[in-house]
């Protein structure tokens, strides 16, 4: 994906996201779906917690739990909806 957006910034949060994001499993290790799982949370707090610095040195955390969970929950219906092959009309 290329983005118009020139923010170094911009460009870290969303690669370390995306690295997140993939080492996600859809299952848990006894293959209980992760929205079911007790390690949900874990996953959602990877995110939540991530830790970058700005050109002054300040430490950011740019996601909150809510919109953490919805990146988590939306990877994991995205994975389905793949495998599944459907389409949106």
């Amino acid at each position: 994906m290329k983005l118009k957006s020139k923010s170094p910034l911009l460009n870290t949060i969303i690669s370390k996201v995306d690295d997140l994001l993939a080492k996600i499993p859809s299952h848990d290790h006894d293959a209980v779906a992760l929205e079911d799982s007790m390690n949900f949370d874990q996953y959602v707090d990877s995110i939540k917690e991530l830790k970058l610095q700005d050109e002054t040195g300040r430490e950011l955390h740019p996601f909150s739990t809510y919109i953490a969970s919805r990146l988590v929950y939306d990877e994991l219906s995205a994975r389905r909806d793949e495998k599944n092959e459907w389409k949106e009309q």
